[in-house]
């Protein structure tokens, strides 16, 4: 089984998607706070503080910025091109011949993209902290960074991680359920976008607070999972109420993750090679 999972995780990361989305969204993290230093450095009567402007105040709430919500969608487009690459290069078919150990195989591949792709998330996370710091460093202070908001960072780069990785499993497993990475991906990106954000968030509220990726930001930035709450439409905007914490937010992040791998594993192993 160790050669198994060193070979998986070997797949994984020499996939082209693994190499190129972190480095893409890793450009894009650097670009972007290169650009707030031009800006920033150009106007005299801004002066950002990393506590209080970066971060969001002593408990570190806001440090990773969008990151909680971008990780989890990177993951899942990971774990989508894991498994598709066998899909378009027909190796699946020689795969499925491996009936006693398919579901080892899935296995291995499970715990690689749990494993690879967390460790690429939090890379992430902590390039968007460096950045934030060095950013208020240069242009602002630092003052007020005490090691509680540093361990409060750290654990929730950590969670982001996780949620990553999760994730790449549950893009794994759909890909796996309708046979094609493009339609999983872009699937996905319709269902993220539209479905959840808007349709569901805003006309059934009360489901809209247990859909995954929802729970997987709510896991990684530590802050509560809320709904709306009364009308959406009204001249103040819709208000909202907390619903649950981070950590009900990580339990039901894994329930989707297990259901998802759950039905897969099923249909894995009882799909035919034709």
């Amino acid at each position: 089984m160790i050669r198994l999972l060193t070979a998986e995780t070997k797949r994984l990361l020499a996939r082209r998607m693994t190499r190129y989305f972190p480095l893409g969204l890793a450009g894009l993290i650097i670009g972007g706070f290169v650009i707030a230093y031009l800006v920033i450095t150009n106007d005299d009567g801004n002066s950002p503080d990393f506590v209080f402007d970066l971060v969001g105040g002593p408990s570190g709430r806001d440090a990773l910025g969008p990151m909680p919500t971008l990780l989890p969608v990177m993951g899942f487009v990971i774990g989508a091109s894991y498994i598709g690459a066998d899909l378009k290069t027909g190796m699946i078919e020689q795969l499925l011949t491996w009936e006693p150990r398919r579901l080892r195989l899935l296995g291995a591949r499970t715990v690689a993209s749990i494993a690879g792709v967390a460790v690429i998330a939090v890379a992430l996370g902590v390039l968007w902290v460096a950045c934030a710091y060095g950013l208020a460093a240069t242009a602002g202070t630092t003052d007020g960074a005490t090691g509680e908001l540093w361990a409060n960072i750290a654990t929730m780069t950590l969670r982001a991680g996780l949620a990553a990785g999760l994730f790449a499993v549950f893009g794994l497993a759909i890909t796996l359920l309708v046979n094609s990475s493009v339609g999983s991906i872009v699937g996905f990106v319709i269902y993220w976008f539209i479905i959840e954000n808007i349709v569901i968030s805003v006309f059934v509220p009360k489901i809209a607070v247990y859909l995954p990726v929802t729970n997987a930001s709510s896991f990684g930035s530590g802050n509560d999972v809320q709904r709306i709450s009364g009308n959406a439409f009204s001249e103040d905007g819709p208000d909202l109420i907390s619903h649950h914490g981070y950590l009900m937010a990580g339990a039901v992040l894994v329930g989707w993750t297990l259901l998802a791998l759950v039905v897969a594993a099923g249909v894995f192993d009882r799909r035919d090679v034709a």
